[in-house]
């Protein structure tokens, strides 16, 4: 077979080229600590990864979502904590009041304490969350769930629980409806409202004594009743909170796999990659000095 000069040449700046772009390749490789830097690399690999990064991006969106749910529920729990303080605060004061011993007078300071645990308990149930929005309003948590209209409290907001979906299967009440808290199972305002209206009013006869008696009695067991639903609308928010801690294991084990996966499929194997890199520097050494001697002879100096 007849071999120009030509050829020669030819396939010897091709092998130049080749061994460089390979070294190159290499390169690029150890200096993004990636073996896919393009989807060419690996098509198979490169094809997955998306999959898998799609996937991480997924569970970090859950993530992000289970920080908000937990801001909220952890500023519920605090306020329902509060306003169970603020009830057993109240009842101290209506059983104080209840005392036969007392004048108009001390059972009028009484009423005055109980107007503050009253205001105390209003802003509590108007209380926000760390963006602006109204706790125990359900949906419409853009303005105050409860307002004050001819002297009694009234509830504004929607009777549903604002939801946020935590994981793909999970989808979690993350605030409570104010209207069962405050109205349901005791209706709370109205309550101490009934007690403050007793206390302020001068009781001289029979009657009105008894009629306070009833009253305060009533005010006790309605206090009593809504202590017991707000503990249990804690305690929900505290089984909720649990839920998330377990719910946040879960997805940092899920994102851990998703790592391993990833790194599985695109990076880099630096020992490997290293002596690839020697490798094909030799290589294009040994072609690049091969395209000079090449290059400086002639099939005319073999006749």
């Amino acid at each position: 077979m007849r071999i120009s000069t030509v050829t020669m040449f030819d396939q010897s700046v091709s092998s130049m080229n080749r061994q460089q772009s390979d070294f190159m390749k290499v390169g690029q490789q150890i200096a993004t600590g990636r073996r896919v830097v393009n989807p060419s690399d690996d098509p198979q690999a490169a094809s997955r990864a998306v999959g898998v990064s799609q996937a991480q991006a997924t569970t970090q969106q859950y993530a992000d979502a289970r920080v908000s749910a937990r801001s909220s529920l952890s500023q519920t729990e605090s306020v329902l904590n509060s306003v169970g303080d603020a009830l057993i605060r109240a009842k101290t004061l209506v059983i104080q009041a209840s005392s036969d011993t007392l004048s108009d007078v001390d059972r009028q300071a009484v009423a005055s304490e109980l107007k503050g645990v009253y205001e105390t308990i209003l802003g509590q149930a108007n209380a926000t969350d760390g963006n602006g929005r109204y706790l125990f309003a359900g949906y419409k948590d853009n303005a105050p769930p409860f307002a004050k209209e001819t002297g009694s409290v009234i509830y504004n907001g929607d009777e549903n629980e604002r939801e946020q979906r935590i994981d793909a299967s999970r989808l979690m009440p993350v605030t409570v409806n104010g209207k069962s808290v405050f109205e349901d199972n005791g209706d709370i305002f109205k309550t101490i409202e009934n007690a403050i209206a007793v206390l302020d009013q001068q009781a001289d006869t029979p009657e009105l004594k008894d009629a306070r008696r009833e009253t305060l009695k009533t005010t006790m067991n309605n206090l009593d009743s809504s202590l017991d639903n707000v503990l249990v609308k804690r305690a929900s928010v505290g089984a909720r909170l649990n839920e998330l801690d377990v719910v946040d294991a879960v997805g940092s084990n899920r994102m851990i796999n998703y790592e391993q996966t990833m790194s599985d499929l695109v990076d880099l194997d630096y020992v490997k990659a290293i002596s690839d890199y020697s490798l094909r520097q030799v290589g294009l050494q040994a072609a690049q000095k091969a395209f000079v001697d090449i290059k400086g002879m002639s099939l005319f100096d073999r006749l």
